[in-house]
């Protein structure tokens, strides 16, 4: 039986196993203390050696690391619309090459060979670029589908294709100087591409990336990007389908008189919206760099020019508006000579005494000059810069010019003449065609605008533009009495050759000489001719301006510039589709089914004037009779002659026979000499004798056939020929 232990033995046992346990945690909390100490110092050094790399040695390191890049991600461009929704500015894909490390390259000579054969860069600079070893250089920007197909079969080492956008113009040089273009960068150069790049351009977003120093690529982490926000959408007020047959017409113009360069507008009286604005010869904005400098610019914005007899509306309308001249004021126009200052001024013609309205209708210098005379300087300065001369229009396109209007102050002896004709004054297409919309527009001067609207890509309107007033020109009577002038101009002055069929047109011809470039006088031979016109007269919808520089041959504005307005509204106003056309059509369409109709015209000679009057006008036709005949006075002539289809509101010319027109008795009757005299004065003498009168031309009498002093026969007919 074994036995008890002693308490001695129990707890010397108990002693040696604590001593034990005593041993065991001393030598674990040894191994901690160094786990701990190691730990401590391991992120010292970690520490130190952190220190030394981000903040000591910084530099070195940056130097060795993959470099932080960025990628453009380009935005696309917003595209141009006319009116009816037609793109005039778009963009394409474009292929472009560059080298991102000129190690790679393996043919550096041929790369630069072939590259200078098809981009037209010399070779030694594509050269020099690749072996001074630039990290990046451009071989190639923007190549078209063609040259990338042939480029991807060379496989050369070390260059690399990036797609993207161009500007692309699908009607090539419609409205090209009105659109402008963009450099290789898509920012704009000229026009509207420059005037709404703001707009247009867009903001580019990005790609991050790194690139080590052999040129690999290292995504970064989650891939950050930045998304293209495309460019807005601009709306225009310009038609491209106008715009066609305006920049055809003109260049037809152009052609035909071997002219220097044309331009024209057309544009809303009512809103001073442009409707067309042309220049020739034209800019095709695909490729700015094929034609002239000056041919790129909207030169009815940017070009000067003295006006010449369009101008002369600036003294009539301040004549009319300060009641110093009524329509039938008679002046004297000194039979075409006149000194004023020590110069003489010519007409065109030999007249003698016109009213005030046949001043404008004839043109005559001579006439304005003294209206304006009467008018004075500060009234026809007054007026002038109230029809915007020596103002910009306001339009905001880039490049607009205010032209030349100086202050009386400045004006010399002769000045107060020579600016009521249109000379030592400079203004632009588009202020002349403003100037017309404003008495077109009863008075009433708009500011010209061809952006109608700033569109973002979701559908929201950045920019909207209304029609805005400038000011009132002249009341409303005024405008309307001025208008009756310039239809006269039309119908049987020097503007006969812009009549519309149909229509009535109100406008005015203007021939000026050029200034000499640089130096002082007029160049001989030089002149621009010019023609504005607003129609219908009665309810203006559109006013239209064209303009020929340096004609040869023949220049007067008349024969030059009238006969292309003519074809312009012709062709507009047989438009089918356009709404501008059908606004025209609608407006017109009273007013031309009547001119269609016609009525023979009665016989009334032997009839007291009064009761001719009333048979005339029972046909729907007008009598008409001087204000020297005595309306008791029996009607002895008629043109057009008894028996004549005439357009219903035709005027009938009545004519009493004046006494040294009536042979005496028992001689015989002889035809009257009617040179020089107006076309009704003329017919007036004629028809008393009972002779029927054919007129051929404008103006007044210049030839007749027979002679004067010939036997007045039983069915004689007089040919007059006009200017």
């Amino acid at each position: 039986m074994q036995r008890e232990a002693s308490v001695e033995e129990r707890f010397g046992r108990q002693d040696r196993s604590g001593r034990e346990v005593r041993r065991v945690g001393r030598a674990h909390m040894m191994r901690l203390k160094l786990v701990v100490v190691g730990t401590f110092l391991f992120g010292l050094v970690l520490a130190g050696r952190l220190f030394s790399v981000q903040l000591v040695n910084r530099g070195e390191y940056e130097s060795n690391r993959p470099a932080a890049r960025r990628i453009a991600l380009e935005a696309r461009r917003g595209g141009i619309f006319d009116a009816e929704g037609t793109r005039l500015a778009a963009n394409l894909s474009a292929y472009s090459y560059y080298v991102s490390d000129p190690s790679e390259v393996r043919r550096p000579a041929e790369v630069a060979e072939r590259f200078a054969r098809i981009g037209g860069e010399p070779r030694s600079e594509i050269l020099n670029r690749l072996r001074r070893g630039c990290s990046f250089t451009w071989l190639l920007r923007k190549a078209d589908v063609r040259t990338d197909q042939e480029i991807r079969k060379w496989d050369l080492e070390g260059v690399h294709p990036l797609i993207e956008t161009t500007r692309h113009y699908p009607f090539g040089a419609l409205a090209g100087q009105v659109l402008g273009y963009t450099n290789v960068d898509n920012k704009g150069i000229e026009g509207l591409e420059l005037g709404l790049d703001q707009y247009l351009h867009g903001k580019p977003g990005w790609m991050a990336f790194r690139v080590d120093a052999r040129g690999r690529r290292f995504a970064e982490i989650n891939n950050p990007v930045q998304d293209p926000r495309d460019g807005n959408r601009v709306l225009l007020t310009l038609s491209a389908t106008i715009q066609g047959i305006v920049e055809e017409e003109l260049s037809d113009a152009v052609a035909r008189f071997s002219a220097r360069s044309g331009q024209a507008v057309l544009m809303d009286p009512r809103s001073g919206a442009i409707l067309a604005m042309a220049n020739v010869p034209s800019c095709d904005p695909n490729r700015p760099g094929k034609t002239a400098v000056w041919t790129r610019k909207n030169r009815t914005i940017t070009d000067c020019y003295e006006p010449g007899s369009v101008f002369k509306i600036v003294a009539v309308a301040a004549a009319l508006e300060e009641g110093i001249k009524r329509p039938e004021d008679r002046i004297f126009c000194e039979n075409g000579k006149f000194k004023v200052a020590g110069r003489t001024i010519r007409d065109a013609h030999e007249y003698g005494w016109l009213t005030f309205q046949e001043v404008l209708e004839y043109s005559s210098n001579i006439g304005t000059i003294k209206v304006a005379q009467e008018v004075g300087a500060r009234l026809l300065y007054q007026y002038g810069r109230a029809f915007g001369f020596g103002y910009q229009t306001g339009i905001k396109l880039p490049g607009e010019v205010k032209g030349t209007f100086r202050p009386p102050a400045k004006w010399s002896g002769l000045s107060l003449a020579t600016i009521a004709m249109g000379q030592e004054v400079s203004v632009t297409a588009l202020q002349m065609a403003a100037a017309y919309g404003a008495i077109a527009n009863g008075g009433v001067l708009m500011r010209p605008w061809i952006v109608r609207a700033v569109v973002d890509s979701d559908g929201k309107v950045v920019r909207e533009s209304k029609p805005q007033v400038i000011r009132r020109v002249m009341s409303p009577e005024t405008a309307r009495t001025l208008t009756r002038f310039l239809q006269g101009a039309v119908e049987h002055g020097t503007g006969v050759n812009a009549q519309l069929e149909d229509v009535h047109v109100a406008g005015k011809t203007g021939t000026a000489q050029k200034a000499i470039e640089g130096g002082r006088g007029y160049a001989p031979g030089q002149y621009v001719s010019s023609f504005i016109g607003f129609l219908p007269a009665g309810d203006p919808k559109v006013v239209c301006l064209v303009l020929v520089d340096t004609p040869r041959g023949v220049y007067y504005g008349s024969q030059v510039a009238a006969p292309a307005f003519k074809r312009i509204m012709d062709r507009v106003l047989s438009l089918r589709e356009c709404p501008v056309s059908t606004e025209l059509r609608a407006a017109l369409e009273p007013e031309a089914v009547a001119r269609r109709e016609r009525a023979v015209v009665p016989n009334v000679c032997g009839l007291p004037v009064p009761q001719a009057v009333e048979v005339l006008r029972a046909k729907r036709l007008a009598g008409s009779f001087g204000s020297d005949q005595d309306r008791e006075d029996v009607v002895c002539g008629q043109w057009p002659i008894a028996g004549t289809k005439a357009v219903v509101g035709t005027q009938v010319w009545l004519a009493s026979a004046p006494e040294e027109s009536r042979p005496s008795e028992g001689a015989p009757a002889k035809l009257p000499n009617v040179v020089g005299m107006s076309f009704r004065e003329a017919v007036r003498h004629l028809s008393a004798l009972g002779v029927q009168v054919n007129i051929r031309g404008k103006g007044r009498v210049k030839r007749q056939r027979p002679r004067s002093g010939t036997r007045v026969r039983e069915g004689m007919v007089c040919v007059l020929e006009g200017v």
